[in-house]
């Protein structure tokens, strides 16, 4: 997986979010219940936009 290199170059992505989804919140939920010290938010973004691309034939 691209995200498992020590090293690799990255691009921004801005986007905003409905606030309802309360994904900041949720993200930070996960990350205690799995007793990760850093979950970087562009590294989930990353991922769920490439699955849900990658479904899609793109």
């Amino acid at each position: 997986m691209v995200l498992n290199q020590r090293i690799i170059t990255r691009e921004s992505l801005d986007s905003s979010v409905p606030a309802a989804l309360k994904l900041k919140k949720r993200i930070k939920r996960f990350a205690l219940d799995n007793e990760l010290d850093h979950l970087p938010i562009g590294d989930i973004v990353s991922v769920a936009l490439d699955e849900w691309l990658t479904t899609r034939g793109f």
